[in-house]
């Protein structure tokens, strides 16, 4: 089914439109979600999401985000997604509320209608995310130590939780396919040659690359696996924001019991993709490796997800606003590949 199909089958269902500031109203005033005197004065898109739709709500007041999840990818509407992946953005929430270096670093969840799968969130004034660092901006050190407090404390206190409650075994069959499969589809939609001369024979050769497919695909078998801890699951720069009151991490809808690896794996890949130094890696694996105690991360499983990741950046749907290239991303992809069958991140950048 499409978005029409979806639409006309739940005529009934309040889908709310960044347009439609009178519908939007009438959704909060129901729901008892404004304060008395509250009233709206405005809406539209917050940010450039690709899974939700995402609404800044500005009110005599306030400014809120309002979030609903829909049967489809909201920036690509004819792939379909799991209705229910708002349920579990909103457990992920509440668990991490009593979690201050996490808490402290996420807007507040002030709200919910699972039967609407809506969120209404606290909105994060001043802040922009970190997509600049794809075209030539760096990463500071401080920030990257504040990164690191969030996912380390994210994944030692959720340590051997029960992982029922956070299964999202949908959205994460969805991430798969999109991070193990399509990626490595001979024919998969994606213009590469558009994107760069070159990209397309690269990708090719990787696809039929034995030893590296086999590599791939018992690490996706390994994906779907439960792990040890709660994840955020899409831990890049479009889930970091910066804003007058520090880092703040956003968009946990991915979120799932998994290996710590998972997380830290998909930060060190787009420091390749935005093309930083090794320093930032450096810190991250120090970092965390201080803050657990010592327990730390198997560093290979570490580099084989961020070998992944690299890899379906780069050839898969999810394109990224890296600039125009000339043989930069084909040599990425083949980094991508040794860091894969060598297990190390190194490789990334050399």
């Amino acid at each position: 089914m499409n978005r029409a199909d979806h639409v006309a089958a739940n005529p009934d269902f309040p889908w709310l439109d960044a347009e439609d500031v009178s519908g939007v109203t009438k959704f909060l005033e129901q729901r008892g979600w404004l304060e008395p005197g509250e009233r709206v004065l405005d809406c539209g898109r917050a940010g450039d999401g690709n899974m939700n739709l995402t609404l800044r709500v500005r009110t005599n007041c306030r400014s809120v985000v309002v979030k609903q999840a829909r049967p489809w990818v909201e920036k690509y509407d004819h792939i379909e997604a799991p209705w229910n992946r708002v349920d579990f953005e909103r457990r992920f929430y509440e668990r991490v509320a009593s979690i201050p270096d996490v808490a402290s670093r996420m807007p507040r969840l002030l709200a919910s209608d699972a039967d609407a799968r809506v969120l209404m969130l606290e909105y994060v004034d001043g802040a922009d995310d970190f997509t600049a660092l794809y075209g030539g901006a760096t990463i500071d050190k401080p920030i990257v130590a504040e990164l690191v407090k969030y996912v380390s404390a994210l994944h030692l206190a959720t340590r051997d939780e029960r992982a029922e409650q956070f299964s999202n075994t949908a959205m994460r069959k969805l991430n798969h396919t999109h991070i193990f499969e399509i990626p490595l589809l001979e024919e998969n939609g994606v213009p590469l040659e558009q994107i760069e001369n070159g990209l397309s024979r690269a990708a090719s050769e990787l696809r039929r690359d034995d030893a590296y497919l086999g590599k791939t695909y018992a690490l996706g078998k390994q994906y779907l696996e439960t792990g040890t801890c709660l994840v955020h699951g899409d831990f890049f720069p479009g889930s970091w924001l910066w804003c007058p009151r520090g880092l703040f991490v956003i968009d946990p809808e991915f979120c799932f019991f998994g290996s710590p690896e998972v997380d830290l794996g998909c930060a060190i890949a787009h420091m390749a993709l935005a093309r930083q130094d090794r320093a930032p890696v450096n810190a991250i694996l120090e970092g965390y490796d201080q803050a657990s105690g010592g327990s730390g991360v198997e560093a290979g499983l570490v580099a084989r997800y961020a070998a992944v990741e690299v890899m379906r950046r780069l050839i898969g749907v999810a394109q990224l606003p890296i600039p125009a290239s000339d043989g930069w991303r084909a040599e990425l992809l083949l980094r991508s590949r040794s860091a894969m069958l060598d297990s190390s991140w190194e490789l990334l950048w050399t």
